[in-house]
C-alpha cells in the first residue's frame, strides 16, 4: 500500500510541475534547461534571495531561487534578458506611435518616467501644453 501512495504522490507532483510550466506532455520536462517547481512550504526560502523574472516558457513572472545565491548567466537568464529587451522595444514602439514622435523622443519620455508608458504619455502631453502656453504669451 505504501508503494501505491508514493507513486500517486510522484504522479501528482509531475502533474503540478507540468501545469506550472505550461506543458502538455512529459517530453517538455526532459527538453528544458530549467523547470519551475512549485513549493508547498515557502518557509524553506526564509533568509534566501529570490529574483523576480519573466519565464518565457511558463509565460509568467516567477520568483526564482538560485542555490548559488545569484543568476549564473546561463541560457535561461540570457533568454529572459532577450525577452525583456523585446518587451522594452515593443513598449518603445507603442509609445513612439501613440505620441507620433521619433525613437529618441519616446526613449527620453520613457527614461524620465522610469519606463512607465502611461506616465511617459502624460509627461509628453504636459510638456506640449506648456509649450503651447509659452507660445501664446
Amino acid at each position: 500500500m505504501a508503494t501505491i501512495v508514493i507513486i500517486i504522490v510522484v504522479i501528482e507532483q509531475v502533474t503540478d510541475i507540468k501545469r506550472f510550466n505550461n506543458m502538455m506532455s512529459d517530453h517538455g520536462i526532459y527538453s528544458r534547461e530549467r523547470l519551475l517547481i512549485p513549493i508547498s512550504d515557502p518557509e524553506i526560502l526564509l533568509g534566501s534571495t529570490c529574483y523576480i523574472e519573466m519565464d518565457h516558457n511558463a509565460k509568467r513572472e516567477v520568483a526564482v531561487f538560485y542555490p548559488e545565491g545569484h543568476p549564473t548567466g546561463n541560457a535561461d537568464s540570457l533568454a529572459n534578458a532577450a525577452a525583456a529587451k523585446k518587451r522594452s522595444k515593443q513598449i518603445l514602439e507603442s509609445v513612439r506611435r501613440s505620441l507620433h514622435v521619433d525613437d529618441g523622443t519616446a526613449e527620453y519620455y520613457l527614461s524620465v518616467t522610469e519606463g512607465d508608458p502611461r506616465a511617459a504619455m502624460m509627461q509628453f502631453s504636459e510638456d506640449l501644453r506648456w509649450e503651447q502656453q509659452q507660445a501664446g504669451h
